[in-house]
């Protein structure tokens, strides 16, 4: 701090008049060096006075400030000639008067209390706080008290807000779901939180610090791991990570994950070991469990694979025997294609002619016996089963006819052989070709034709003969099942496709024949004797045809309410 300035001139005036001189007694032996000491003395208080320490100097006799120095003007918001002849008790607390009499009546001579100023303005609770020091001094009037205080706000702020961080972390600590302890260097306990007296079973830290001393030779189970500890803390000054298995009050083990690490002063000299403890007892069990159940998977894998592959050798063995039974199944197949193809052939050409001579035979008799010819009933009758007998000959001549030539175009189809023409087909053409052509099936019938084209359809792709031949197929089944009641076929276009309808009123199908009304030889209606005999084949050359064509054919029915039979061709 920098030395005062020397004494103003009023200062020397000043120390004039307490030295009871005029001018010319200044010349006297001893005034220089009581002038000497007076300067001192100002200079002293000039330095007392830059001090940030408040200074009183108090009238034990009467209580009342005899002089102030420092900042104490400043730290009670007056001047300091102000101050002198105040009570200093006005400024001080209860418990600061009460210690300040007892300072007056003689019980002590010195001490130090930390008390407060009432400061004028200040509101109720915002006295200024301070540390005060006060001795007893013996003055030329009597005694006096020093009195020296000194402002401590922003020590008392510190110190709060330190307060409020140990509370804050004590709360933390207290609260924490993992285990914090700290302890010696020589590893003996010295405080604990609640979670970890839970962790190890005890009721609570104080327990916990009663019965255990040393944190790892007491709690920790292994040997191997308690060496763990003390080399890794020894070599790294930490350990991280570390699970072990622990012992609990009861006696049980548990497992723990360790964190601790050496916690060293302002010097750098080793002071305690602070550590966590996380209870993962359930994680290890659930760990264990999952080894166990991967081991059993590995297990149940190798034995499945095992397995598998005998099931592979098995399925290669009776796939390499499918293929030859396939290769077989082809080669008959296609010797049976082949020996259709050359029996149809050859029971054709006999046919035709057995055909052409049976109506040669009926019309040459019916001209050679007239019915008016015939003299006698006898041979009236004779003549009539001939006829009769012809006109099976040629009716099963006719069915044997088309059963061969349904069996050569289903071998055809079947082999892929049957060729199919691809041109635009206009199918509302096709409907009403089949319709006209269908109406002389319907003489002396109930039975009433019904057709509808919705609209102008587009045209289709495909052979025009063999769409035809479908939609005659199922318009003759139709009629030929159907009493009374109408036949009608409709045909519209839906999205990208032509969908062709035939319904009857007849007496459908039953539900145990209706998924087998597409199989070769399924004959629709077999169990009746009044209607008349297919070859079983019509509808199963349908669906190839359809089928060749891009499209669809199915069936909905109901026993004694008709059929519908529908077919589906995309549009070209």
């Amino acid at each position: 701090m920098p030395a005062p300035a020397d004494p103003s001139p009023r200062a020397d005036e000043r120390l004039t008049r307490l030295l009871g001189f005029g001018e010319h007694s200044v010349s006297k032996s001893y005034y220089p060096e009581l002038r000497r000491r007076l300067e001192e003395l100002e200079r002293f208080r000039s330095l007392l006075d830059q001090t940030g320490d408040a200074i009183f100097l108090v009238d034990v006799a009467t209580g009342r400030i005899a002089d102030a120095a420092g900042a104490a003007g400043a730290m009670l918001r007056q001047e300091r000639g102000d101050l002198r002849g105040l009570p200093f008790e006005h400024f001080l607390p209860p418990d600061a008067v009460l210690r300040l009499r007892g300072l007056f009546s003689g019980d002590f001579a010195a001490g130090r209390v930390e008390t407060s100023l009432s400061r004028p303005g200040d509101e109720a609770g915002g006295s200024l706080p301070v540390e005060m020091t006060f001795r007893l001094a013996q003055g030329e009037a009597g005694r006096v008290a020093v009195i020296v205080a000194r402002d401590v706000t922003e020590r008392k702020k510190n110190e709060e807000a330190l307060r409020r961080a140990e509370e804050r972390y004590r709360g933390i600590v207290e609260n924490a779901a993992e285990g914090i302890f700290q302890s010696t260097l020589s590893g003996r306990l010295m405080n604990a939180n609640p979670a970890l007296a839970a962790i190890l079973g005890y009721a609570n830290p104080d327990d916990l610090l009663r019965h255990v001393k040393s944190v790892v030779d007491e709690v920790v189970a292994a040997p191997e791991d308690r060496h763990r500890i003390r080399s890794e803390l020894d070599r790294y000054d930490e350990v991280k990570n570390l699970e072990v298995q622990l012992i609990t009050k009861s006696g049980a083990h548990i497992w723990g994950l360790i964190n601790a690490r050496r916690i060293r002063g302002e010097e750098g000299t080793p002071e305690r070991f602070d550590g966590s403890v996380q209870d993962v007892t359930i994680r290890k069990q659930a760990e264990q469990t999952l080894i166990r159940y991967h081991d059993e998977l590995e297990q149940r894998v190798a034995e499945r694979t095992a397995e598998l592959t005998r099931i592979n050798e098995r399925l290669v063995h009776e796939v390499t025997i499918r293929k030859r039974a396939e290769e077989a199944a082809e080669a008959a197949n296609r010797a049976k294609s082949d020996f259709l193809s050359m029996v149809s052939h050859e029971i054709r050409t006999p046919l035709t002619s057995v055909l052409g001579f049976a109506v040669l035979i009926k019309k040459r008799l019916a001209r050679l016996l007239p019915a008016s010819a015939v003299d006698t009933p006898k041979k009236r009758l004779q003549a009539e089963q001939i006829q009769d007998n012809l006109d099976i000959i040629v009716a099963e001549g006719e069915r044997l006819k088309h059963l061969i030539n349904d069996v050569l175009d289903l071998a055809k189809l079947e082999a892929g052989k049957m060729a199919f023409k691809s041109e635009p087909v206009d199918p509302a053409e096709v409907v009403r070709h089949v319709m006209n052509a269908s109406a002389g099936l319907l003489q002396n019938t109930n039975i009433v034709l019904d057709t509808r084209i919705e609209g102008r359809l587009p045209l289709v792709r495909g052979d025009r003969d063999r769409l035809i031949q479908v939609l005659v197929n199922l318009v003759s089944n139709a009629i030929k099942f159907t009493d009374q009641g109408y036949v009608a076929c409709r045909a519209r276009a839906q999205g990208n496709t032509i969908v062709i309808e035939v319904s009857d009123t007849g007496i459908g199908i039953p539900e145990s024949e209706q998924g087998k009304v597409f199989e070769k030889f399924n004959q629709i209606g077999g169990t009746l004797t009044n209607k008349p005999k297919g070859t079983g084949l019509g509808l199963t050359i349908c669906k190839h045809i359809v089928e060749s064509h891009g499209g669809r054919i199915f069936c909905v029915s109901r026993p004694g309410a008709g059929s519908t039979f529908t077919f589906t061709l995309p549009i070209a």
